[in-house]
């Protein structure tokens, strides 16, 4: 799908992301309040609570990570987009990819690395 939008900072592309993986049925949290492995476990119960033949499948960043923005919304370091497991992560790369952001998997399962988006250079 083409963009037909341009965000301006990495968390403007980010929130795209979200977005997209939302309308797409994968609950997005941002800046979640607690540690990654509470949070999975919340998440999945309020998910199997809520919709018990659904597919429990999520995807946030916690509350900790917000450091990682500057103030105008800059990426300064990565990122950790945390998926209940790998076939989210992987629509997870591909909604961050689409809205412009590069991502790679990390040493932790269905985990990603949101890397901070390059300056653009001058003509």
């Amino acid at each position: 799908m083409p963009q037909t939008t341009t965000y301006t900072t990495d968390r403007d592309c980010l929130m795209q992301a979200v977005a997209e993986l939302n309308r797409h049925g994968i609950l997005a949290c941002t800046a979640l309040v607690g540690t990654a492995p509470d949070l999975h476990g919340r998440l999945r119960a309020s998910l199997a609570r809520r919709f018990p033949a659904g597919m429990g499948s999520y995807a946030f960043w916690t509350h900790a990570d917000e450091h990682r923005f500057d103030p105008a919304g800059t990426l300064t370091g990565p990122l950790a987009l945390h998926c209940s497991d790998d076939d989210v992560a992987v629509a997870a790369a591909a909604a961050c990819r689409d809205a412009g952001i590069a991502v790679e998997a990390d040493e932790r399962a269905a985990t990603l690395r949101v890397a901070p988006r390059r300056a653009a250079r001058a003509a």
